[in-house]
């Protein structure tokens, strides 16, 4: 197998990522048009529109557990550790992010907790895998 396909899914965590920041943009220029906030300054612990405030919490859990996968996503790269498991592993994990995604910007707790675990169980998998490749 060629060990480029496993960069594809870290691509598409990427792009993932990306559209939260997009979607961030969108709820923070919809408070400043609507008035909700006094101006384009949201300051930290300064209180914002709930929208926006979920959406820049959201974004902020993007670089907890992904930043685990894309660090065993480029070891696995490195060490030639690609197999169709992994490529299965990492995709599981970029659609559980989906879920999550979703799920936390609808707020439904239930199926982001068990998005997140799911995910986590995922990248647990992966450092594993990685763990005995290189035993």
């Amino acid at each position: 197998m060629l060990k480029t396909v496993i960069l594809w899914p870290a691509i598409a965590q990427f792009a993932l990522i990306a559209l939260c920041y997009l979607w961030l943009g969108i709820t923070r220029r919809n408070a400043v048009t609507s008035g909700a906030v006094a101006s384009t300054d949201f300051p930290p612990g300064v209180a914002e529109p709930d929208a926006s405030a979920t959406a820049r919490r959201h974004l902020a859990n993007q670089f907890e557990l992904p930043l685990l996968f894309f660090v065993v996503v480029g070891f696995l790269f490195g060490v030639d550790g690609v197999s169709i498991l992994e490529l299965v592993v990492a995709w599981l994990f970029v659609a559980s992010r989906f879920v999550h995604t979703i799920a936390s910007l609808r707020g439904l707790l239930a199926l982001r907790h068990a998005s997140f675990f799911i995910g986590f169980v995922l990248v647990c998998l992966l450092w594993l895998d990685l763990a005995v490749r290189i035993l």
